[in-house]
């Protein structure tokens, strides 16, 4: 038999089980340790698209390129005024090509960082449709073997509580 430590303790005491009788069984212990470790099941709802752009957003190297691409678009659009030394004419102190440059540089980061975020958020809404689509047919069709009160019981996968002996079937 194999015990685990869970900070310092074996699991079996941080469950409150035998390790070879299983759990009690009664419908006491097993509210008990639904409300104290919580149900087995996925949350329901899925993240809206909005909110994975808004998760892709929060990348530190897409802050840093949103960033470098506000700084270059104010730069093109600040033109300081300048004296040429044999004139008194003023002139600007850039070039429109310059200016025009940054401008090009900043509008082609924005864009850059706007296809990021939607490949990004696309692949991960898509991720978690692909997930979701087979999880409504585990909870309700899957029947799982565990030891209960030293009996060998099959019960459905989102009734397994902490402290479940569960028997693994090799196929």
């Amino acid at each position: 038999m194999v015990y685990t430590r869970i900070r310092g303790r074996l699991v079996s005491d941080v469950a409150f089980l035998s390790s070879a009788a299983g759990l009690n069984g009664t419908s006491e212990d097993i509210v008990k340790r639904r409300e104290e470790f919580g149900q087995n099941h996925v949350p329901q709802k899925p993240k809206t698209f909005v909110e994975l752009v808004w998760e892709a957003l929060q990348d530190v190297t897409l802050i840093i390129l949103m960033l470098a691409a506000i700084f270059s678009l104010v730069q093109s659009f600040y033109h300081p005024p300048m004296y040429t030394r044999h004139s008194s004419k003023r002139h600007s102190g850039k070039a429109s090509g310059e200016a025009a440059t940054g401008r090009i540089e900043g509008d082609a980061i924005l864009l850059l960082v706007v296809c990021m975020v939607l490949v990004t958020a696309f692949n991960n809404w898509s991720k978690e449709k692909q997930f979701r689509s087979p999880q409504s047919h585990i909870k309700h069709d899957h029947k799982f073997t565990v030891v209960r009160g030293e009996q060998v019981i099959q019960i459905n996968v989102s009734e397994i509580v902490v402290g479940d002996i569960a028997q693994a079937k090799y196929c």
